[in-house]
This record gives C-alpha cells, sequence and structure tokens, in this order.
C-alpha cells in the first residue's frame, strides 16, 4: 500500500464517519422539540467561516492539497447541517 492510497482511505473514512454524524445529527433534529433559531445561526456562522477557509486555501494553497480537501469537506458537513435545521425550522413554521 503506497502513501497516496493509504491517504485516500484516510479520507474516505473521514467522509463517511461526517456523514453518519450528519445524519444522527439531522434524525435528531427532526424529533427535537427546541427553538432551532440559535442552531441555525451557529451553523449558518460555521458555514461561512469554514467556506471563508476553504477559498483562503483554494488562493493561497501550495502544491499539497491536503489542506483545500480538509476545508471543503468541513464546508460540505457544516453546510449540510446548516441546510437542515433551516429545512426543519421552515417546516415548523417558524
Amino acid at each position: 500500500m503506497s502513501g497516496n492510497s493509504g491517504y485516500i482511505i484516510v479520507i474516505v473514512i473521514g467522509v463517511i464517519v461526517l456523514a453518519g454524524l450528519t445524519f444522527m445529527n439531522l434524525r435528531k433534529i427532526s424529533k427535537s422539540t427546541a427553538d432551532l433559531s440559535p442552531l441555525k445561526k451557529r451553523t449558518l456562522l460555521w458555514s461561512e467561516i469554514s467556506l471563508a477557509l476553504f477559498v483562503l486555501q483554494l488562493f493561497f494553497r501550495d502544491r499539497q492539497g491536503g489542506f483545500l480537501l480538509f476545508f471543503g469537506i468541513l464546508t460540505l458537513f457544516t453546510g449540510a447541517h446548516y441546510l437542515g435545521v433551516l429545512y426543519y425550522s421552515k417546516k415548523r413554521g417558524k
């Protein structure tokens, strides 16, 4: 197993873990009766931060794309949470 394939395996495992966490969190949010507006603000903030870090890394990266890939996956993770919270808050009519 070369270094490159080990790197890809770690990325795939990380994406699977984050997808599982997203699914579990959104399932809990769908059953929750709490007010979602503070969570919506927090997830939007973290989505904006991860997107800004992704764009900075995109413009100022070196030859390696590891951090770019990390921040891209982080942006997808936080964006999925924000869209899920937004969906369930609109579904409740708040």
